[in-house]
């Protein structure tokens, strides 16, 4: 399994410098090959409304035992079923992983530093897009905005992995499995991530469940429960099968912990 909380889409990051970028311009992405082989990417509690109606909202623990939410694009190892041929996104609402790319918050300590990937097809010396820096290596409208955005998606991500923490100390994640069928024959199969049981929720006292539901992150379970509803539709974009010939097996808590796909 790929660490979620790593750079995964990122192959060179380099601090944005007003020197080095002072003629760089960004293009608008709208093309997400870069996003091609990905089958999930880490999801903000703020993205659970919009990524619940058409994503399944699951969790995953990385190597560091840390929990975190994701929603999976796909069923298949290194493929997004939601990035076309032509590299556009099929779905309706983008992960704020991928809208902030190619800019990314790299840590040292404490510290923070605004980076760029400079492999990005969309960072460009013809002016084409937003400058970066203005002719006297002063930051940019654009880039102010960018900073803005990129440090509330780090504060965000924080807040969110305290809440999976949450959902882990409450005991209410379990394993679970997705098993699929394509034109009545077994196909394969999606492990190795977590989802809350029912019955654990049902089984917390009333003052866990309050604590739940003033923090509003019971509002977010819900949406989590609810989001495996798509896990259907996510499987039907599976290599364009007919919608008749693939045929998702009830989402089960996995027997024993299996090597994870994500």
């Amino acid at each position: 399994m790929q660490d979620v909380t790593q750079l995964l889409i990122y192959n060179r990051v380099v601090p944005l410098n007003r020197d080095a970028h002072r003629d760089v311009s960004v293009r608008r992405i709208s093309d997400f090959g870069f996003a091609a082989g990905l089958n999930s990417v880490p999801l903000l509690d703020v993205e659970f409304a919009p990524a619940a109606l058409e994503y399944p909202i699951l969790f995953a623990r990385g190597g560091d035992g840390a929990v975190t939410p994701l929603a999976l694009l796909g069923v298949t190892q290194d493929h997004n079923s939601f990035v076309g041929a032509d590299g556009q996104w099929t779905g309706r609402y983008v992960p704020a992983f991928l809208r902030r790319y190619p800019f990314v918050f790299a840590s040292d300590a404490d510290r923070f530093t605004l980076c760029v990937d400079d492999t990005c097809a969309a960072l460009n010396s013809d002016g084409e897009g937003e400058r970066l820096f203005d002719s006297t290596g002063q930051e940019t409208a654009y880039t102010r905005t960018i900073l803005g955005f990129v440090q509330e998606y780090q504060q965000t991500f924080l807040r969110t992995q305290a809440f999976a923490q949450r959902l882990d100390d409450l005991g209410l994640l379990e394993e679970a499995r997705i098993d699929f069928t394509i034109a009545g024959t077994r196909r394969g199969e999606v492990t190795g991530f977590l989802r809350v049981a029912a019955d654990k929720l049902r089984a917390l006292d009333d003052a866990a469940v309050l604590g739940l539901f003033r923090t509003g992150e019971l509002d977010l379970i819900q949406l989590h429960l609810v989001s495996l509803q798509t896990i259907e539709p996510v499987v039907q974009k599976l290599a364009s099968a007919p919608p008749d010939a693939v045929t998702p097996a009830p989402l089960a808590p996995a027997q024993q912990p299996a090597d994870v796909m994500m």
